[in-house]
């Protein structure tokens, strides 16, 4: 009677294979079922605010309707939305290029000189942020009037810039400690200045952390809500005050609430896909000079 030989080697490949087939089913199954979890409040907020105002409120909800841009038209016709749109575009921005002017030399600095007390300057720095803002807002309050910087964009863009300054301060030392500085040695050796390496050299290869920065920057200081609610009262207002007014005392316009929270996500994606060719570029750059 013939016999057939297994190969061990070919078995034990074939339980691998299915082994990984499995992890991998599994491992995808995951993370779209927390995909899932993740965009679905995203999902419900659009949804929301494509629902004519007959049906925001309606329980059970309707899953399968009619959409209608009836609410952003509404917005779109609202001056006082365009003005604390406008604000928010023009005091976030000006803060962001104003941290990032501030912050990347700074941190620069006390990762290429010897400070004296280093730790404690760091530490001093990071310290503006340990205090919630709960407990600083009533100081900025009372300053701000002094001052004649209540309800004024500068104002405002002097808060979002000390709320930022030290996150770019911290995490761009830790990315100028990465880059080493034979690079900037051998831009010296070629004629460079110390202000031509950093700007030809150093720059260049710490654009991920300073696109990072920018963009962290900038929805901190885009979602900002209580220094908004205290330290304006008409000329200078936030977007996100101005949503904050469809929260009544006795009732929620829903709909309105839904397409204005949709409104103000669209300059942080625009913002995240004008800087991710950037932010590629720059990894890229890293990882050849590292290298």
């Amino acid at each position: 009677m013939a016999t057939t030989d297994v190969d061990p080697g070919s078995s034990q490949r074939l339980d691998k294979e299915t082994r990984e087939t499995v992890v991998t089913v599994v491992r995808h199954a995951i993370l779209l079922t927390w995909s899932f979890i993740v965009l679905f409040p995203l999902y419900w907020l659009a949804s929301m605010s494509l629902k004519p105002p007959s049906e925001v409120n309606a329980l059970p909800p309707d899953w399968i309707f009619l959409p209608t841009v009836y609410n952003y038209i509404q917005l779109l016709q609202n001056p006082d939305f365009i003005a604390a749109f406008a604000n928010s575009l023009i005091m976030v921005s000006a803060s962001v290029v104003l941290v990032l002017l501030i912050g990347v030399p700074a941190a620069y600095v006390l990762s290429r000189y010897d400070v004296p007390m280093e730790r404690d300057v760091l530490v001093w720095i990071l310290s503006s942020r340990m205090l919630p803002p709960i407990a600083v807002v009533l100081p900025f309050f009372i300053v701000y009037r002094e001052l004649n910087l209540f309800d004024t964009r500068i104002g405002m863009i002097l808060m979002y810039v000390s709320i930022n300054l030290s996150l770019v301060i911290w995490v761009m030392k830790a990315f100028f400690d990465g880059i080493p500085e034979t690079l900037e040695e051998a831009a010296r050796v070629d004629g460079a200045t110390r202000f031509q390496g950093f700007r030809k050299v150093v720059l260049p290869a710490a654009k991920p952390g300073i696109f990072s920065v920018a963009i962290i920057s900038f929805i901190f200081a885009w979602i900002e809500l209580l220094f908004g609610l205290v330290l304006t009262s008409f000329d200078a207002v936030p977007v996100t005050l101005f949503v904050y007014s469809f929260i009544g005392s006795r009732s929620i316009e829903w709909g309105m609430l839904a397409a204005a929270s949709m409104s103000m996500i669209v300059p942080v994606a625009i913002f995240l896909v004008a800087v991710n060719r950037y932010l590629a570029a720059g990894l890229s750059f890293g990882v050849v000079l590292k290298e």
